[in-house]
């Protein structure tokens, strides 16, 4: 007799790997719905769920996770090193994230992790100085959030 498989395992939207609905095919019973493109549907929906579309965290948070993908995108920062920024990028807005989630994600601690950042934003003899500017910019935007944390966040 056939049993029901176990579910799969729940993850994070960060950490699963796009599915084939995923794409940035659109739907055919929903033309509009698509990854890119119609913003202003985006927008209603965040509205409808809390999300400040127009708050300076969140126009930061965008802006920064651009430039990451721009120095990536012009190998200015390796693909491991990106994924770090992001992270950074992603728990800034808090303060930073806390001992345990750095241990599971990168398994280093808190200071650690932050000369890890430090490292990857070092700029390299090959980048243009519009990008050193940019990397020396978001690092120092990163580490004076990372390191105006509360003392209950360090672990």
């Amino acid at each position: 007799m056939l049993e029901n498989p176990a579910p799969p395992p729940r993850t994070s939207p960060a950490t699963r790997t796009p599915s084939a609905a995923d794409t940035s095919a659109p739907c055919r019973a929903h033309p509009e719905h698509s990854r890119i493109g119609n913003r202003a549907a985006r927008r209603r929906r965040a509205a409808r769920i809390g999300v400040p579309t127009g708050s300076p965290e969140l126009d930061w948070l965008r802006q920064s996770l651009r430039a990451c993908d721009l120095l990536a995108s012009v190998h200015s920062v390796s693909p491991s090193d990106r994924a770090l920024v992001a992270f950074a990028i992603e728990w800034a807005p808090y303060g930073g994230a806390d001992a345990e989630d750095l241990f599971v994600k990168f398994g280093v601690q808190r200071n650690r992790f932050l000369h890890l950042l430090q490292a990857a934003m070092t700029p390299r003899p090959s980048d243009l100085g519009h990008l050193r500017n940019l990397k020396a910019t978001l690092c120092s935007d990163l580490l004076g959030a990372w390191n105006d944390t509360p003392t209950h966040n360090r672990k």
